[in-house]
């Protein structure tokens, strides 16, 4: 089933504000880009470590300029922790905002899919209120089917209202006043695609772009750096076995992070092979419910049996419709963001897996 779902249209509410936007400053179109650079430049949690960062800088400054040897080591110290902490709340903000990009994109299609059901259950009233009115079905088969689309309305509602905490939310993370209204502009292809890499090719991948990786690696080079810098008759002994014991430990800790990446790489890996056969066992439920309320219809409109069954049904198959949706934006989310993990192109963004 093809899901490549416009975003400018999924709610009539938010295809309202996306006509009013290029009219209104309280109005604000983004592309996942655009939305992960808002965050790095507005978000507030990185703005207090980007403020405790430029102190360090500041503090390092001034050991220099006091020329006090341990004041300048603690100083470089200090600042080394914070750059690295900055790094990774950098990362991990744009992971997030990735992450709520996609969620805010599968909470408007979840609403969508309400309001398919919203309007099944007006269809199935004004059916019912014309047997009604001709003295063909009960007035408990009437109400029956007003207390289903009492009910649809309500979902429907409580989808608008959780898309909309989810807006005010993801405002927050991009540090946007939670008056404007974002309108997300890109277009994100969910369309089931197999994932076919190997876990070995994963994880080879991962060795070459994961940051801890990198970080082992370069400690183990300055470590046999510093190693063969007190290899010489005029250093100290002392000072070569210090040396190499911070080589060994250098070695010790690049395995351990080879190690600890493998067990990562390998538990996404088959979280995303689980997500795919969910996404199969869901759409094969799909189906199903859509066969049996056809054949429920068919039987309700040649007088076989009552809206009783009919009602269940489109309920069902309201479940059914969402919990496919829910089940093909998690695959898709998860597969992409490892793609990502290991150096390659999402596939949902215009990718095939590709380098980046």
């Amino acid at each position: 089933m093809k899901k490549c779902l416009n975003l400018f249209g999924v709610v009539v509410l938010w295809a309202i504000l996306a006509a009013a936007a290029a009219a209104d400053p309280a109005v604000l179109e983004l592309s996942l880009e655009q939305a992960i650079t808002q965050a790095l430049d507005h978000n507030l949690d990185l703005h207090l470590i980007k403020i405790d960062l430029e102190e360090a800088q500041k503090e390092l400054n001034r050991a220099l300029i006091i020329d006090d040897a341990e004041m300048i080591e603690s100083a470089q110290t200090k600042l080394e922790e914070l750059e690295q902490k900055y790094a990774n709340a950098k990362q991990d903000l744009t992971t997030k905002v990735r992450t709520a990009y996609y969620e805010l994109l599968q909470q408007e299609a979840s609403a969508a899919n309400q309001e398919k059901a919203l309007n099944r259950a007006k269809t199935q009233l004004a059916i019912d209120q014309a047997k009604f009115d001709a003295g063909v079905i009960s007035t408990l088969d009437l109400q029956r089917s007003k207390n289903s689309l009492l009910n649809a309305e309500n979902a429907y509602q409580n989808a608008l209202i959780t898309l909309e905490t989810k807006y005010l939310e993801f405002n927050n993370t991009l540090g946007l006043n939670l008056a404007i209204q974002v309108i997300l502009t890109d277009q994100i292809n969910v369309d089931f695609v197999p994932f076919e890499l190997k876990l070995e090719q994963a994880y080879q991948l991962a060795l070459n772009h994961d940051q801890t990786i990198k970080t082992a690696k370069e400690a183990l080079t300055k470590a046999v750096d510093a190693v063969n810098a007190a290899d010489n008759e005029f250093t100290p002994r002392v000072e070569l076995e210090k040396a190499l014991a911070e080589q060994k430990k250098a070695e010790v800790r690049l395995m351990q992070a080879e190690t600890n990446l493998y067990f990562k790489i390998r538990s996404e890996y088959y979280q995303i092979k689980n997500a795919a056969e969910n996404v199969r066992t869901k759409e094969r439920e799909l189906y199903l419910e859509q066969q049996i309320l056809q054949a429920e219809e068919t039987k309700y409109a040649a007088g076989v049996i009552s809206n009783q069954a009919v009602v269940a049904q489109q309920e069902k198959l309201a479940q059914a419709e969402d919990a496919y949706t829910q089940a093909l934006w998690n695959y898709s989310q998860l597969r992409d963001q490892f793609l990502i993990n290991i150096g390659l192109e999402p596939i949902s963004s215009g990718g095939a897996g590709n380098e980046a």
